[in-house]
């Protein structure tokens, strides 16, 4: 069980870090290159997915071997169905979800400055979207691409505790 929460733990950091970059470069193409919403969401997720692929690969499933291409494929069409509910979660989110902004605002008599804001319908669905393909991602690399991999002996974070 030690093992699972360990793994879980270090998929979650690497998979945060990749929300934010995929998250960034969302954003980029939608609001600053005005880019088609669901070309940006495909070209966002895809970049995060190599991201993740090489860290998980490293550091949460501990795998130094070369990737070989059973491996490749298992993973790509892991993710390329998880980009699809991604894509299709987004979607949903953003034609059912209502459109609303979340900033600080500060105003006074003479003063009206805003601070930050941001489109509170685009985020949520991109969260929800990234909260399906994550639990996708998570357990298709655990029991389909990195399923043959054994607990190093040497390594304290691969211990099980029952």
């Amino acid at each position: 069980m030690k093992l699972v929460i360990k793994q879980i733990t270090k998929f979650v950091i690497i998979g945060l870090s990749a929300v934010l970059v995929d998250l960034i470069i969302y954003y980029t193409l939608t609001e600053v290159f005005k880019l088609n919403t669901d070309l940006s969401k495909a070209s966002s997720f895809m970049i995060g997915t190599v991201y993740t692929y090489y860290l998980n690969k490293l550091w949460t499933w501990r795998y130094t071997e070369r990737s070989n291409k059973g491996m490749v494929i298992k993973f790509v069409s892991i993710y390329m169905f998880s980009m699809l509910i991604n894509i299709f979660i987004n979607k949903m989110g953003l034609v059912y979800i209502p459109g609303f902004e979340v900033g600080i605002n500060v105003t006074t008599d003479t003063f009206s400055k805003n601070f930050f804001s941001f489109k509170g319908q685009k985020f949520l669905a991109f969260f929800f979207a990234t909260l399906a393909s994550a639990v996708i991602n998570f357990l298709g690399q655990k029991f389909i691409v990195f399923n043959s991999i054994k607990p190093d002996p040497k390594d304290e974070t691969n211990i099980e505790v029952s």
